[in-house]
């Protein structure tokens, strides 16, 4: 780790001095989650069939147990839930940040934005500031002073953007993920994950509070921008896009389980900060929700007339392990 660490498996000051803010999307359905919660609401499945597990392989402290079918990757955390009734875990509305006092925005150039404030939900809680749900931040150290700092948000839920008034892209288990890297303890550039792909930009460039840049959260696909309103991608006109406003100001640093990564010995550690935090959800080669539900049942109804299956898990394993944890150094 950087010079000013006591030990292999501390977290830089300047990691925390750095951290990325999130406004989450103000008309947002579904929240940050808390992964461990999530795991008390699925069931494994070997593709379709259930898994005659142990109900404690099914926690962040066991989950890598499950790698030994098939090597993992053939297994669904697959809801008990029929997830079309919104059963509220997969929501996540006890975890719109908790309010605090009003910010002041750096935006690009040294003008100064007030965050415009936000009405209470429905369970009167105001938005802005600490989740319940803790970020997941991993460290790497990519050596020659040259530091890593991953931010892992987690939602329970992906809604996916409609196209000519057909929805795709709804999945259960959502992984996204912002990067800054610092060199020397100083930091040089953000990267926010944008569905299979993301964009990088220099630390200068994007907006701020105070020191720590500012970044979007899009409604229902939870992808991540440098700026708020209208986002295309993939289809040309705007046809397929995603949204993103000044809605609750999350505070990802304020409630945060840390660690330290190895990517030459494949070694997680949780930091100092959390010494005894689990470390097995981590190794865990499989899919964080449902596999794709087949097109006869009534789930796919909106699409079936197009003869295809809509996916509702993501085929990258949605783990941490596989967000570019290893990118090569001159990389963001």
């Amino acid at each position: 780790m950087a010079s000013n660490s006591k030990s292999s498996n501390d977290i830089p000051a300047y990691v925390f001095e750095f951290a990325p803010v999130v406004h989450l999307f103000s008309g947002e359905q579904f929240w940050p989650c808390d992964m461990a919660e999530h795991l008390e609401h699925v069931t494994p499945h070997l593709n379709y069939t259930p898994i005659s597990a142990s109900p404690s392989d099914c926690n962040i402290s066991s989950l890598n147990k499950l790698n030994q079918y098939n090597g993992g990757r053939s297994v669904y955390l697959m809801s008990n839930d029929n997830v079309e009734e919104r059963p509220d875990w997969l929501g996540g509305e006890k975890n719109i940040p908790i309010s605090q006092d009003e910010s002041f925005h750096q935006l690009p150039g040294g003008q100064q934005s007030q965050q415009q404030p936000i009405k209470p939900g429905k369970r009167g809680r105001v938005s802005g500031g600490r989740s319940d749900a803790p970020a997941v931040l991993v460290i790497v150290d990519k050596g020659d002073g040259i530091v890593d700092a991953f931010w892992f948000f987690f939602y329970s839920y992906n809604l996916g953007n409609k196209v000519f008034n057909i929805r795709f892209g709804n999945h259960i288990g959502d992984w996204e993920h912002s990067l800054v890297r610092f060199h020397n303890g100083k930091p040089q550039k953000v990267f926010v994950s944008e569905h299979y792909f993301g964009q990088a930009y220099t630390y200068d460039a994007v907006e701020k509070i105070g020191k720590r840049p500012v970044i979007y959260s899009a409604v229902g696909t939870h992808a991540m921008y440098a700026t708020p309103g209208f986002q295309p991608y993939i289809l040309p006109f705007g046809v397929l896009h995603d949204q993103t406003n000044r809605g609750p100001l999350w505070d990802p640093a304020l409630n945060t389980l840390s660690y330290t990564y190895n990517y030459s010995s494949d070694i997680l550690l949780p930091s100092t900060r959390n010494p005894t935090a689990a470390t097995e959800w981590f190794y865990f080669n499989g899919h964080w929700g449902d596999k794709y539900y087949p097109l006869s049942d009534a789930r796919q109804a909106e699409i079936q007339a197009f003869g295809k299956e809509e996916s509702l898990s993501r085929k990258v394993h949605g783990s941490v392990r596989y967000k570019k944890l290893v990118a090569k150094r001159e990389e963001s």
